[in-house]
C-alpha cells in the first residue's frame, strides 16, 4: 500500500511539539535539523507506545533517514509530528512521518528505515513471528494503529 506522507489523515499517532527559539537559524526560520528532532520525538513515542506494546523485547536501529522539506516554520509556534508504520520486511521496517505546522500545513515528510538488530552479534536479524505479525498489521491499517 502506498501512503501519501503529507496527508494528515493517514496518521493515528501524533505528538504536539513546541518550537523553541534555539531552533531558529541565521535565516530566521526553524532549522531543518530541528525538523528531524521534532520527528524523532514522535517516532520514539510511537515505537514505545504502539509498536512494542505487549511484544517480546526487540531492538531497532536506524539504517536510513530520507527527509523532504516542504515549507518553513517560524518561532514562536507549535507543530504536530506524526508517525506510522508503512512497511514491514523480514529484517527491517519503515516508519513514515509527517510534520505539520499550527495551520495543519505539511512542513516535512520523512521515511525512516529501522533495522532489527541482534544485541549480541550487532548484526541484522529476522523479526520474531509475533513481532512481524504486529508490524504487518500496523502497516496494513488505515492509520498505523492496531485494530
Amino acid at each position: 500500500m502506498a501512503f501519501d506522507l503529507a496527508d494528515r489523515g493517514i496518521y493515528g499517532f501524533s505528538t504536539s511539539e513546541n518550537l523553541r527559539f534555539a531552533d531558529v537559524d541565521a535565516n530566521g526560520h526553524v532549522n531543518n535539523g530541528a525538523f528531524i528532532e521534532l520527528l524523532e520525538n514522535a517516532r520514539v513515542s510511537y515505537l514505545r507506545g504502539i509498536v512494542r506494546s505487549g511484544l517480546p523485547r526487540f531492538r531497532l536501529v536506524i539504517g536510513r533517514i530520507e527527509a523532504d522539506f516542504k515549507r518553513q516554520m517560524f518561532y514562536p509556534g507549535t507543530a504536530t509530528a506524526c508517525a506510522r508504520l508503512i512497511e514491514a520486511h523480514e529484517r527491517k521496517c519503515v516508519i513514515g512521518q509527517g510534520l505539520f505546522d499550527s495551520d495543519s500545513n505539511c512542513t516535512a515528510v520523512q521515511r525512516v528505515i529501522m533495522v532489527s538488530l541482534n544485541e549480541e552479534t550487532h548484526r541484522s536479524t529476522r523479526f520474531e513471528p509475533a513481532v512481524r505479525d504486529m508490524l504487518d498489521r500496523l502497516a496494513a491499517s488505515h492509520d498505523g494503529l492496531p485494530t
